[in-house]
């Protein structure tokens, strides 16, 4: 018997044994070994003849040892049987893979070179040869390995897929192509052949050549996940979301924890507004995988985004858990905290975020904006002038400098700064809007106002306050249609702003509809504690309408 005779005769016995007993086993393997060593005496092909029962006896062992998954311990006894028969092809090829196993590759690839040197055309030992030069990035080297074992035997296809993957991965794609229409040609139900294809179609941008043969390989094989997966990435880059949707869909109930295609799928889910499908699938994620802190970040955004601050603090906490130091995240949080006013959990996080990040300007911006929403109007100017040192020329910090002035009532401080917000930056939607605004309120410079408020509504059109913005330079002019329109535009947009009902009412008003006007006052009312004075003021024109 030969040492391959061996292996196979170990492998139908464990099949066997596979479902006794410990003891059982135990006996039957003692009773193999003996019966083995016994009768190893003939050998042929690549394998020695005549070898000792010593060189069974480990051989046998190390068949064991590879059933147990002991990789060392086979890989000894292989050695020991290699000793007795240096010039064996077969063990080399066989200890190569346990080098392969025990991340030796280095010696992996010595004593697969060796074996092919010794047996040029020994395909075990050249198939294993060309993975590992494939695995250490040596692709040329691995195409020469399969350029031959084709020649060698023309009819194997899995060495046409094998020589196509490296072609690609040496970016030869038109190769690539090539060989696998050849393989396709001798086999055109090969599902591999075909998902390889549909795969260098992905990497080549050529979509539509790409869905072609993904489902042609679908169609032979409807349960290839991947090739679904393939198939959603080739329609997301062709635009095609709802059909990107159903590919993913479709790998995903094949293949329900793969992480990956449930966060692509969510991040369509979001661009169709489908945010509970969304939320759902990243949930599942975060139960199966828990440390996944890339889904904790997306949930925390989803949730941010959707004002649920609450849910959206919870899952920055967990990324801070692990990432103490994250900056974004940390930043993150204290906006978010902001949101809740926790403020002083806000200023808290803010110090902490200081004291780490010293020379961070975005760190000062964000305190700043927290002192601001606190009306704490000197430590925001303090932190926005300190930003500024590190950021002369920021248009942000000038802007917000200017809201301070705004706020403090140091005018015309305001209008200067504002002023340079837009000659570092003149598309600062913020500072055209504002500077705009702040003109119309005083009744300054109404045309200059029209064209800045314009500009803000041309770069942000779906803004409802700057279209307030807008209205009210109208009103200002005398505009009252042109005003109603686009206030009523502001309204739709943003349904719970108190002064853009308030400026609706004062719309109506100069249109002589007072009713209307009384209405739009009582919605404006109904979110007065958005607005400081604003209950006052309103009250008073219901007061004076109805004299």
């Amino acid at each position: 018997m030969n040492l391959s005779s061996i292996r196979l005769s170990i492998v139908s016995h464990y099949a066997i044994i596979n479902s006794m007993n410990l003891k059982a086993i135990k006996y039957i393997l003692l009773f193999m070994i003996v019966l083995l060593a016994e009768s190893c005496s003939v050998s042929k092909g690549v394998v020695k003849s005549n070898y000792s029962k010593e060189s069974n006896y480990h051989y046998i062992l190390a068949v064991e040892a590879e059933f147990s998954q002991n990789w060392d311990e086979a890989l000894k006894h292989l050695e020991l049987t290699l000793k007795e028969d240096p010039d064996s092809v077969y063990l080399m090829t066989e200890i190569s893979e346990l080098y392969m196993k025990t991340n030796r590759i280095d010696d992996a690839i010595r004593i697969s070179e060796e074996a092919v040197r010794r047996s040029p055309d020994y395909e075990p030992a050249l198939s294993i040869l060309a993975y590992l030069y494939s695995s250490q990035r040596k692709f040329q080297k691995a195409i020469s390995i399969y350029e031959k074992l084709i020649k060698t035997n023309p009819e194997k296809i899995q060495n046409y897929i094998h020589l196509a993957y490296q072609y690609s991965m040496d970016n030869q794609f038109n190769k690539a192509l090539a060989t696998l229409k050849k393989a396709i040609s001798l086999d055109p139900d090969n599902i591999m052949a075909r998902y390889s294809m549909g795969r260098i179609y992905v990497e080549t941008k050529e979509y539509d050549k790409a869905i072609e043969e993904l489902q042609k390989t679908v169609e032979l094989n409807p349960s290839f996940w991947d090739a679904y997966n393939l198939m959603g990435l080739a329609y997301e880059s062709l635009g095609d979301t709802d059909k990107a949707i159903s590919s993913y869909e479709e790998s995903i109930k094949m293949n329900l924890h793969n992480a990956e295609i449930k966060k692509r799928l969510s991040v369509l889910y979001l661009k169709k507004e489908k945010i509970n499908e969304a939320v759902g699938l990243l949930n599942e994620i975060s139960k199966t995988n828990p440390g996944d802190l890339e889904v904790h970040g997306m949930l925390a955004k989803i949730y941010a985004d959707n004002r649920q601050y609450e849910e959206a603090e919870r899952e920055l906490n967990v990324i801070i858990s692990a990432q103490p130091k994250n900056a974004p995240v940390l930043l993150t949080l204290g906006r978010i905290l902001a949101f809740l006013q926790k403020y002083d959990e806000a200023v808290k996080q803010f110090e902490k975020l200081e004291e780490l990040f010293p020379e961070n300007p975005d760190v000062l911006i964000s305190f700043g904006q927290l002192y601001l929403q606190k009306k704490d109007y000197d430590r925001a100017e303090e932190k926005f002038r300190k930003a500024l040192t590190l950021k002369p020329e920021n248009d942000e910090v000038f802007f917000y400098l200017a809201v301070v002035y705004e706020k403090t009532q140091r005018f015309s401080e305001m209008f200067s700064y504002l002023k340079k917000t837009l000659d570092i930056n003149p598309d600062n939607v913020q500072a055209l809007n504002y500077l705009g605004y702040s003109y119309a309120e005083r009744g300054l410079n109404l045309d200059e106002a029209l064209g800045l408020i314009q500009k803000a509504v041309k770069l942000d059109p779906e803004s409802g306050y700057i279209r307030d913005s807008l209205g009210w330079v109208y009103f200002k002019k005398g505009m009252y249609t042109e005003a109603l329109i686009e206030i009523k535009k502001a309204a739709e947009t943003d349904g719970n702003d108190p002064v853009i009902f308030e400026h609706l009412g004062d719309v109506y008003l100069k249109l002589d509809n007072k009713d209307a006007a009384q209405e739009a006052w009582k919605k404006s009312l109904e979110f007065h504690n958005n607005e400081e004075g604003l209950k006052e003021r309103i009250e008073k024109k219901i007061q004076d309408i109805n004299k």
